[in-house]
């Protein structure tokens, strides 16, 4: 009964510190600086905001308006930096 769970336990060890060897490795490096796809800039924008309107502690029913207009200040704010 025994020899199961530590075999178990062995390998759950081992397939953790591979993976994050592996997860290491595919993770740019801080330095360069990687373009952001337009999908990838709404999603961060969106995430973002949420945590804004959940720090400000907006209504749930006005958090949909909250978060549309963050994120179009914070687009506005990008293409004027152009």
């Amino acid at each position: 009964m025994r020899s199961p769970v530590l075999l178990f336990a062995q390998l759950a060890a081992l397939s953790f510190l591979v993976g994050g060897t592996a997860m290491a490795q595919t993770i740019p490096a801080a330095s360069t600086p990687t373009k952001l796809s337009k999908a990838a800039l709404r999603q961060q924008d969106r995430e973002e905001c949420t945590k804004q309107a959940g720090q400000q502690n907006i209504a749930r029913r006005n958090q949909a308006a909250f978060v549309r207009q963050c994120m179009a200040d914070r687009q506005g704010a990008r293409k004027a930096a152009k």
